[in-house]
């Protein structure tokens, strides 16, 4: 199995896209507390940058996509164990505790 990397470093705002098409939309709460949220979206909450060569507004549309087909991973048990780590809303991301008593960590494999 070839490794890959989820979320490839490039620009923020791309990285943004990414995360959106995987997860779904950042939560409201979180793009208005967010210290810069204007850099990457707009007051609609719409994603965009600026194309540096042309000095224009750019909106991105995230593709959706899901974590199986992206992983290549079909285990529903390890999906879940993963979006749950992946969670971009740290109010309902699982604490290490948490996380460690999720069922896939413990289901036996033969």
């Amino acid at each position: 199995m070839l490794s890959q990397v989820l979320f490839p470093n490039d620009a923020v705002v791309m990285i943004l896209a990414r995360m959106i098409g995987l997860f779904g939309p950042i939560d409201l709460e979180m793009l208005i507390k967010g210290q810069e949220t204007h850099k990457y979206f707009t007051k609609e909450y719409d994603l965009f940058y600026m194309n540096e060569e042309t000095d224009q507004m750019e909106f991105i549309i995230p593709e959706e996509s899901s974590l199986e087909d992206h992983l290549q991973v079909f285990d529903s048990g390890f999906i879940d164990f993963l979006t749950n780590l992946l969670e971009i809303n740290p109010e309902r991301r699982p604490t290490a505790k948490e996380a460690l008593a999720h069922p896939w960590l413990s289901q036996s494999y033969e």
